[in-house]
């Protein structure tokens, strides 16, 4: 009985011994694609995102800074099919964008940037669905995906035949609120109002006087919506809401000597079905379950292939006049941008009490 315990503790230590504790977390390495694109047809050009995914041992965070790490080291093949006539576009390699220095290689973006010029006969048509195809042609990996274009749709407050209108900032009317409505469309599932505010800076650089025409983007809160034709879309806004935003991202520098309102433009961008479950699922979780499920409509990759669509700016006319204190005064002497520079409506800066 001794020895065959013995034999038995002998047997256990050598199967033991022979056991690795070490665990390949990484695996083996397969190429995955990820493709971000949104087509948008009020635009001239468009573009495709394409990059890969990584897996290595080490720091992440340093070979992340490696270019092959996470781009295509040969230029892939990238072809948007319009499947009512099927005519094909070729999009190429495109360096014009340059990103930004961050985690992630910031250099040459020739081949995870690809585009085509949408004129002229290479228009795109909302009446029709596109397909993407990407494909790298060293080893045949290849990721398609499929979206419709977003229709016009109708901003009908302001109401206005010629897309614009008049709009005051006064002391009377701070308060007041200034609401602007639109028609859904069918392909469009998310909407979002932009608040263009354009104005002049006038600067002095080295005795010589000049001026730089500037713009700053207030977006509201988007707004989704269940689809449909015609369902009613809103927004509305206070000007002195307005006037603390100004406030809040406009700063001076040594060089300014005025500014001057010009306009205001409302902007209203929409997002297809793809883009607005894409967003929903990846915003902020505000319960204790912090997993969240991967979402893509990319067949043999990750990312999102969908659809933009900027509506036509409406063009509002700040209006003013000559007398000083009267209609831009809140602009130039309220409490929140009287430290800005900005001209009164004779072209002056009074002063503010």
């Amino acid at each position: 009985m001794k020895k065959y315990y013995s034999l038995l503790l002998l047997t256990c230590c050598i199967l033991f011994s022979a056991c690795s504790t070490d665990l390949d977390v990484t695996g083996d390495y397969k190429e995955t694609m990820i493709v971000y694109g949104l087509l948008d047809q009020t635009q001239a050009k468009q573009y495709i995102r394409v990059n890969k995914a990584f897996l290595g041992e080490g720091n992440a965070m340093v070979f992340a800074k490696v270019k092959d790490s996470a781009q295509f080291i040969n230029s892939l093949d990238v072809r948007l099919k319009r499947l009512s006539d099927g005519k094909e576009y070729i999009l190429q390699p495109d360096n014009s964008i340059l990103k930004q220095d961050g985690v992630f290689y910031s250099g040459d973006q020739t081949n995870a940037i690809y585009s085509f010029a949408s004129i002229g006969s290479d228009v795109l048509n909302a009446n029709s669905k596109y397909a993407l195809t990407v494909t790298n042609t060293s080893n045949g990996t290849k990721a398609t995906a499929t979206t419709s274009l977003i229709s016009n749709f109708d901003i009908t407050l302001p109401s206005s035949s010629t897309n614009s209108s008049s709009f005051q900032i006064t002391p009377k009317n701070e308060a007041s609120r200034f609401f602007v409505e639109w028609t859904s469309v069918k392909s469009a599932k998310m909407y979002q109002l932009v608040i263009r505010f354009n104005y002049k800076d006038y600067v002095t650089i080295n005795g010589v006087k000049d001026s730089v025409i500037n713009h700053l983007d207030w977006a509201l809160p988007a707004h989704t919506t269940a689809g449909g034709d015609g369902e009613k879309m809103a927004n509305d806004f206070s000007r002195v809401e307005l006037l603390q935003f100004i406030g809040s991202y406009l700063k001076n520098y040594p060089e300014l000597t005025s500014r001057k309102a010009l306009n205001m433009n409302l902007i209203v961008v929409a997002g297809g079905e793809e883009l607005t479950t894409f967003i929903e699922v990846n915003k902020p979780s505000t319960s204790i379950v912090q997993d969240k499920p991967i979402y893509t409509n990319i067949q043999g990759g990750y990312g999102v292939f969908s659809s933009r669509y900027y509506k036509p700016p409406f063009l509002l006319t700040i209006l003013s006049n000559t007398t000083p204190a009267k209609d831009l005064d809140s602009l130039t002497c309220g409490r929140f941008t009287r430290k800005l520079k900005f001209l009164n409506g004779d072209g002056t800066i009074p002063p503010c009490f």
